[in-house]
């Protein structure tokens, strides 16, 4: 996918250049600081312009409907944008930066903006009858039938695709945990040790890899790649055991690791977060059945949202939210007093 890039704010410059470089299936073609050299930009697939540069001068979202034929995405601050006048509509992605604290979130832009690539590259919002606004789908009606709220014994998070980028957000926002907590992430087993590392160094929270063995009673524990996992209790431990393969083709599978929370008895909480596919839909099924909570990152801040779309659409999710107030939610319940179901 071919893309140029007409952007002015130096900071918003490279956030997307960032973006564009972890691509292998995009090449940046062109470069400009604004839209008077849009005439003289090679064609391309894809036209990412900063929405600012259109308040300039009135009538550039014509030149630019004139002049490019294919994908448009629109960057900017804030938490939302508006539409310029003159843009085609269905052929606009609006990709705000910011959230309603922060005008900028370098990780919150990269995610949207990642989405709205690959949405572009499969020709989606060209289908579309309106522009294909990267805000969050309204969640409506959430079951939000959970148990009088204590300090948890246990968390458990599912993610895949953009796990690396969201954990280290999540994590990095949590205050020290007052039980543990485990994480699946579908990654080969090779690259769990590094990930492990970077996740320590970036979230200043002890993080280990484990296959098998008791879990610390307040730290992190990435599960090693590659294979599936349960969680026993042997008396006051919590303890991580290697099971057999599931049929499913994401390892380590949150479905196995939420089933298993299910049945130990104690004040346990589910986590989806961003990923392909449905994987922890079903474990969280168990565990939203028994009264436990089940915290669904907001898909319009995902790579990919399949898992907490899969979430939201099954009934499971007792809240949807953006990574930094999950975190924020799991540390007032690290407050909470402890008790045993």
């Amino acid at each position: 996918m071919r893309v140029s890039l007409v952007v002015s704010t130096e900071f918003l410059k490279l956030v997307v250049r960032q973006v564009l470089r972890q691509q292998e299936d995009v090449v940046l073609v062109d470069e400009a600081p604004d839209l008077e050299a849009l005439t003289a930009l090679s064609p391309v697939d894809v036209l990412i312009i900063e929405r600012g540069l259109f308040d300039e001068v009135r009538g550039r979202g014509g030149l630019v409907a004139a002049h490019h034929r294919g994908q448009v995405i629109i960057v900017g601050q804030g938490p939302s944008l508006v539409m310029p006048q003159g843009m085609v509509p269905g052929k606009i992605f609006l990709v705000p930066g910011g959230s309603e604290g922060q005008a900028l979130d370098p990780s919150l832009l990269s995610a949207r903006l990642l989405l709205a690539l690959q949405s572009a590259g499969r020709g989606e919002a060209a289908r579309s009858p309106r522009p294909a606004l990267l805000d969050a789908p309204p969640v409506t009606d959430i079951p939000r039938r959970v148990r009088r709220m204590v300090r948890p014994a246990l968390v458990g998070i599912a993610v895949s695709t953009g796990g690396p980028d969201v954990l280290q957000l999540l994590l990095g926002a949590l205050d020290r945990p007052t039980c543990p907590l485990v994480i699946a992430l579908h990654i080969p087993s090779a690259h769990t040790a590094s990930l492990c590392q970077h996740l320590a160094a970036t979230s200043r929270h002890g993080v280990v890899v484990s296959a098998g063995g008791a879990m610390a009673r307040q730290g992190i524990t990435l599960l090693e790649g590659g294979a599936d996992y349960g969680i026993e209790a042997l008396g006051a431990e919590l303890v991580v055991k290697r099971l057999r393969k599931g049929p499913s083709g994401f390892h380590p599978n949150g479905d196995i690791l939420f089933a298993s929370m299910a049945g130990l008895g104690r004040p346990v909480v589910g986590v989806i977060l961003s990923g392909m596919g449905d994987d922890g839909t079903r474990g969280a099924a168990s565990l939203f059945a028994k009264g436990y909570p089940v915290l669904v990152q907001r898909p319009d801040t995902c790579v990919v949202p399949g898992m907490p779309t899969a979430a939201i659409a099954a009934g499971v999710a007792s809240e949807v939210a953006a990574p930094l107030d999950i975190a924020r939610r799991l540390n007032l319940w690290f407050t909470l007093p402890e008790t045993r179901d």
